[in-house]
This record gives structure tokens, sequence and C-alpha cells, in this order.
């Protein structure tokens, strides 16, 4: 059995899925292997997902979103959750992004939400969520947004992951990652071949640890760690499939 795990925006969608993309899928899913979406969105963005994908008449086996944190089936019911604890150490790295120039700053647990206030504080509603899924952040210098990066990742990993994607930032909790969530998806399978593709730096993790495809506008550096490239979802469905004749 088969998995491809599948990053949404620039990867599967442009302004929505394509009729052919949508057809692949359903043939690979028919041929009993298994599709879904990895997606740096928190959960409620990541529902919207599956509002596009039911528009574009496109079924999925699962859904990992807020970097790995997060696992739904394909009909966006909770298989898995993982939650890092809201400590005062916090406020050290939302000093940082202030000094930065943060654009925006949100703290998630689900589908509860509360955003950094314009004092450069740990939101109280934070606190009394106690627990999140997922950090956002976004700055208007994609510089500043590496420098961010390279800063949590040295200095915070015990609390937080942190990836880029363009001057936006993703962070779930400590040791959580697309690569973990789609680990834990596939362990209640017995060794099944798992293919990743994407399109930006977000994606390396698992671009990298799997069978990785760059779709053809994939960011360079994506490009030169993936295993194959490919212009459509399509175009790797028909490559994988190609390989069991």
């Amino acid at each position: 059995m088969k998995i491809i795990a599948s990053d949404f925006d620039g990867t599967l969608s442009y302004n929505g899925v394509s009729e052919d993309d949508s057809k692949a899928i359903a043939k690979f899913r028919a041929k009993g292997h298994k599709f879904g979406i990895v997606t740096g969105r928190d959960l409620e963005m990541a529902l919207w997902v599956l509002y596009d994908l039911k528009k574009a008449n496109t079924e999925i086996d699962f859904l990992i979103c807020c970097t790995g944190a997060v696992i739904l089936d394909g009909n966006g019911n909770l298989l898995i959750t993982k939650r890092g604890k809201v400590t005062p150490e916090f406020q050290t790295f939302i000093d940082k992004a202030y000094e930065l120039g943060f654009g925006g700053f949100n703290f998630n647990n689900l589908l509860k939400r509360c955003y950094l206030d314009s004092r450069g504080n740990v939101p109280s509603e934070a606190m009394q969520i106690g627990e999140f899924t997922q950090l956002n952040v976004w700055f208007p210098s994609e510089d500043n947004a590496r420098k961010y990066n390279e800063f949590i990742n040295e200095n915070y990993s015990h609390l937080i992951s942190a990836y880029r994607n363009g001057g936006s930032i993703d962070m779930p909790p400590a040791n959580t990652s697309k690569v973990t969530g789609i680990y834990d998806y596939a362990r209640q399978f017995d060794s099944p071949e798992i293919y990743s593709v994407g399109d930006n730096l977000n994606d390396l993790p698992m671009i990298k640890e799997f069978c990785g495809f760059a779709v053809s506008n994939a960011h360079d550096e994506v490009k030169a760690s993936a295993k194959h490239q490919c212009n459509r979802i399509c175009d790797m469905i028909d490559f994988i499939l190609e390989e069991d004749k």
C-alpha cells in the first residue's frame, strides 16, 4: 500500500483543485492507496481545505494540519492532537518578534485562537488557554522572518519547532513536524510506501524524509532536495502507479 502526503497551497491547489488532479486522486485511492493533505494551516483554516476539496468533488483519506500537531480523517474527524504548554518563557521570544517587526502573531489551540496584543505581552487569553497546537507569526520582511526562525530553533527548541514559508513561520510543539505527522498517520498500516510532494521551504523536512517530489513552481531548494519533479499531482500519481506495472 502506498501513501501520498501532499502540501495544499501552491502544490495541489492553485486557487482551486484541477479536475485532472481530482480524477487522478480518485484513481489512486480506488487501487487501495491513501492520499492526504499535510499543511501548516491551523485547524480552522485547514477545515476550509476540506470545504475546497468538497467543491472540487475530491475525497481524501487524511488531513494533517498545524504542521503535524493535528490529524483528521478525510471527513474532518479528529484522530490525533499534540499540544504544547504556554509558559512564561514565551514572553522572551515574543519580545524578539517585536524587535524584528512582526506583522501578525497568534496562538491556536484547535479552534481556540488569540492574538498578540499591541503592548507586546503574552495575551491573557493565551495563558487561559494554557496549551497550544500551533503558533503562527508573520513578518513583512523575509530576512527578518529567517532571523526569527533561526532564533527560535537555536534557543527554544525545547518548547516549539519553527518552520518558515516566506515571511510566515509556523510553530507547532517541540519535536513536531510534517514528518512526525505523516509517521503518526502511517503507523496504523503495515510498512506502507510513503511519498511526499510540496513546493516551499516548510515542506523540506518531508521532502527529504520520504520519496519527495517537487512541483514545477517549487522553491529552488525544494527542487534540489526532491528525488523527482512533476508539473502537477496527476503527473506524480501516474508516475507512481506506473511503477506497479
